[in-house]
């Protein structure tokens, strides 16, 4: 299914969910589409969303109206968070509260800040946590980048006091944004001003005492994991 037809999908099913009570929020390519030009920078070849888990239960209804049907072994060895559903749209990736790849990003009490995606802000960080940086990665970053401010507090910008927030005590998450965003301008030159603000923000964000007990290992120990085999679009 080309691009656009699943940017239309997907925000047909945030819609079909919302209006029965339940909460779908799309992330991936598909969201750094509609959060920034609205023009696909790049094709997509499925959808990713994350809902909450007391919504598991009516989600999964909605959807199988929908005429999607579940991945009965991913989702029953994985369900607790994350599902796997097909339909005309082709595979739909949903996390439940906590995006978790190479880290974890809680995204729960986050989702009715906007719609149809996830917050800007949190679609940032789910980008720039993948410690192996690859070129679609790298290209959603700079969409993002090229469209987004900083700035504080909800809304279509970058919120500075919830990043720092996030790095304040975990080295790890720390180490991990800003080696991707020293990394960034080698496949994104044109955002390198931007990527290096970046970068220094975190730098500079006060850090607590578990982020300077951490710190004292560096990479000594692995500061990450190895996300499932299922890869985020």
């Amino acid at each position: 299914m080309k691009t656009q037809a699943l940017l239309d999908e997907g925000a047909a099913l945030v819609r079909s969910t919302q209006q029965q009570g339940s909460t779908l929020r799309l992330l991936g390519g598909a969201a750094v589409i509609m959060h920034c030009s609205g023009t696909p920078h790049r094709e997509i070849g499925d959808l990713d969303g994350v809902t909450r888990r007391a919504d598991v239960r009516q989600l999964t209804g909605v959807l199988q109206q929908r005429g999607y049907q579940p991945e009965t072994r991913f989702n029953a060895l994985h369900g607790d968070r994350r599902l796997i559903f097909h339909g005309s749209a082709g595979k739909l990736d949903i996390f439940v509260d906590t995006f978790d790849m190479c880290h974890k990003i809680e995204l729960a009490g986050r989702l009715a800040l906007d719609s149809p995606t996830i917050p800007v802000t949190d679609l940032l960080v789910t980008k720039l946590q993948v410690v192996e940086l690859t070129e679609k990665d790298a290209s959603d970053l700079a969409e993002l980048l090229r469209h987004h401010a900083l700035g504080s507090g909800p809304g279509d910008h970058f919120d500075v006091p919830y990043l720092e927030g996030l790095v304040a005590d975990d080295w790890g998450l720390w180490r991990t944004l800003t080696g991707t965003l020293a990394r960034l301008p080698e496949l994104q030159p044109g955002v390198a001003e931007q990527a290096r603000a970046l970068g220094q923000l975190f730098d500079d964000a006060p850090k607590g005492r578990r982020w300077r007990l951490r710190a004292r290992l560096g990479d000594r120990k692995r500061w990450y994991e190895l996300p499932d085999e299922v890869e985020v679009e």
